[in-house]
Order: structure tokens, then C-alpha cells, then sequence
């Protein structure tokens, strides 16, 4: 599928310089940045969540981690609810299943970020297939990020936790 053409728009219009790092076929962010030798830490990840009011808003957390929902909440001073992946489609047409770029400005989706990615010199997302990432340096990120809400939602998987190893 290549590149998401609504991502590159976006990316373009915004005059925020990238490359793409191509890499053998995975499934998922953690995986790609394992296949693409990226540090975790400096690859974004994005997940899609829905309000009360039903609206939909884009978590980016970096690719190891998950969201805590108890601290988003209170972040958006409500509840949210995971989005279930086969209502994905509607937003990230031009993107491959589960290769969802971490950058909701160009699919018009509320943002939120992590701050634990604000503070990296690269960052690494998906592109909206499962070969390629996008690269761009950290100011630039930042440069978009400084108009999404950001916090600390997100927490390290529970390694001994049943439930984390299914």
C-alpha cells in the first residue's frame, strides 16, 4: 500500500522534513521498530479511543507501552473506552490494519501524547503500512505535538501479569 497519502499531505503542508526507514513485513509498532533495529522508546505508537460523547481521540504512547486508562481519564476529565479495531477503517483508509499512524492531525482526531516521547531526539511511526516508517528529528515532532494536550498516560506492560502475556 506504501505510504499513507493523507499522512504524507499532512507531513508536507506542514513543512516537517522525514524519511522512511523500509524494513521486512511486521504487524504491529513494537514489532516494527524491532524490525527496523529502532529504539522502543523513540517509536510511537498510536491508539484510537472513544469519549463519553462518542468522539474519538488518538492516544500516542511510545511502542512498548499501554495506555493507562485511569490516568487518561483524568486527563480528559471523563472516561474512555478503547476503540474496537474493525471501527478503525472509517478514519485510516489509506492505511493498512493495524499500521495506524501516530499522528491524528492528519486523520482530523483529537491528539494526546505521552510526555515520555516529547523529550526524544527521534522519532520513529508508523506510515500506514506494515514496511515502512517514518523518521523525523524530535523538534520537529514536537513541533507538532505542542498543539496536542500531553501527560503521563501511559505505563509499562506488567511481565507477570497473566493477563499481559496473552
Amino acid at each position: 500500500m506504501g505510504m499513507s497519502v493523507r499522512l504524507k499531505e499532512y507531513l508536507d503542508e506542514q513543512g516537517i522534513p522525514y524519511d522512511m526507514v523500509h524494513h521486512a513485513y511486521s504487524e504491529g509498532a513494537a514489532q516494527s521498530a524491532i524490525a527496523s533495529r529502532v529504539p522502543l522508546a523513540q517509536m510511537a505508537k498510536a491508539v484510537i479511543l472513544e469519549q463519553d460523547d462518542g468522539r474519538a481521540v488518538m492516544a500516542v504512547i511510545p511502542a512498548a507501552d499501554k495506555v493507562d486508562l485511569q490516568r487518561l481519564n483524568y486527563l480528559v476529565q471523563g472516561e474512555v473506552h478503547l476503540t474496537p479495531e474493525r471501527e478503525l477503517g472509517q478514519w485510516f483508509r489509506d492505511c493498512d490494519p493495524g499500521a495506524i499512524p501516530a499522528m491524528g492531525d492528519a486523520y482530523s482526531l483529537n491528539t494526546l501524547v505521552d510526555d515520555a516521547l516529547l523529550g526524544m531526539a527521534d522519532i520513529y511511526l508508523e506510515s500506514g503500512d506494515h514496511r515502512d516508517l517514518i523518521h523525523m528529528k524530535g523538534d520537529d515532532f514536537r513541533r507538532l505535538a505542542n498543539r496536542w494536550q500531553h501527560g503521563q498516560f501511559s505505563m509499562k506492560p506488567d511481565p507477570w501479569s497473566r493477563a499481559e502475556r496473552m
